[in-house]
């Protein structure tokens, strides 16, 4: 199987770690340390890793919790949610309003768990299409961002990356984003303001749709000189896949995973896709793909991240949909920690050479050949 490298995410006698904020320090005092700092080298591999960085991390919040995420529906993590409100950890949570409506599992779960426990809910703004940030904020001083939606399916099935930051910078910025999405989005039944404006960000590494995320990206892209691999849900913004293409014209070798079919399109996604996949194949770029089966052994390939050189990645939810960069709500990160960027290619490489095939011998049975 896959190598994996399982990220130990807990925070252990946090007022006195000189990195963070001396308000992380209140909260019950009565809390045991549950292991070591987290470190931000550390790559979660979903599904293999399961769900210890998200329990951990709730686990040792003292005075608050904010999430950001396109859905929240496992029970399990949910269930460590409930237990932090009921230490007097403050839990505000923003979901997309899309999903919570056509998801009934996540509204009732929502209830359940949060609500009813005392924890405050809001629906993203629907001027975002989607609004699928990957963020988790613990206390004042520790961020996890990645790929991953917090629901069944992706711990059984989807290939997903989380990873953690204790940058003092990073973690204010992405604390100014919830802030600012959290006043201009609004509890279920309740009716929204009518815009959702973006805060300005000092962060160069923070990559934020639809501020910015395109000219982030496209900055990264350009910087390759020898190799470019890049993990996309989604296919079909000519800009960032024509920026693929640069890249291989000017001689890099450029891979691409991505899904042969995405879960839950429309007619018109899976024929972009479908465009999409062979077009870039027939531009140079060494297209692999996953599926159409699914399962732990064999995951969906919902990452979204980049290698550039192997030195400098990308990580978070952004992906090159055509309305990822320039309707919705997205965050990422660029990478510079080398440990983190080398745990990643590491992982790009086993999933292209064991659990994806190139575009050429992909066939969807039964229904088409690409």
């Amino acid at each position: 199987m896959v190598t994996t490298v399982v990220v130990v995410l807990v925070l252990t006698a946090i007022a006195s770690r000189p990195a963070v904020p001396a308000e992380v320090a209140g909260g019950d005092e009565t809390t045991q340390p549950l292991g070591p700092a987290p470190r931000d080298d550390a790559l979660t591999v979903l599904p293999d890793d399961g769900r210890e960085l998200y329990l951990r991390a709730f686990d040792s919040a003292k005075r608050r919790i904010h999430i950001e995420i396109c859905v929240l529906e496992d029970p399990e993590i949910l269930e460590h949610l409930q237990s932090a409100l009921q230490r007097g950890v403050r839990v505000r949570v923003i979901v997309d309003n899309g999903k919570y409506e056509a998801l009934p599992a996540e509204s009732a779960n929502l209830t359940q768990y949060l609500t009813s426990a005392g924890g405050e809910l809001h629906l993203s703004n629907p001027v975002f299409p989607r609004s699928f940030p990957k963020v988790i904020l613990i206390d004042s001083g520790l961020a996890v961002y990645g790929s991953a939606c917090l629901d069944q399916t992706t711990f059984m099935q989807y290939r997903d990356f989380a990873a953690v930051t204790t940058d003092r910078e990073s973690v204010r910025a992405l604390h100014r984003l919830f802030d600012n999405d959290w006043r201009y989005s609004a509890p279920p039944g309740d009716e929204p303001p009518a815009f959702n404006p973006t805060p300005t960000f000092s962060d160069e590494d923070l990559v934020v749709a639809p501020a910015q995320a395109a000219s982030r990206l496209l900055d990264l892209y350009g910087e390759a000189q020898e190799t470019l691999d890049v993990y996309s849900e989604e296919l079909g913004n000519p800009t960032l896949e024509g920026a693929l293409v640069a890249a291989v014209e000017r001689g890099v070798r450029v891979r691409l995973i991505s899904p042969l079919i995405v879960n839950d399109a429309t007619p018109e996604q899976e024929q972009l896709q479908a465009q999409s996949l062979a077009a870039l194949a027939d531009a140079g770029v060494e297209v692999h793909v996953s599926g159409p089966e699914q399962s732990a052994t064999q995951p969906y390939m919902h990452a979204r991240a980049a290698i550039v050189d192997g030195k400098t990645g990308y990580l978070g939810s952004v992906s090159l949909s055509p309305d990822s960069t320039t309707f919705n709500r997205e965050v990422g990160r660029i990478l510079h920690d080398r440990p983190l960027v080398r745990r990643l290619a590491r992982q790009f490489e086993s999933d292209l050479r064991s659990l994806t095939r190139p575009l050429a011998e992909a066939t969807l049975t039964g229904q088409r050949d690409l």
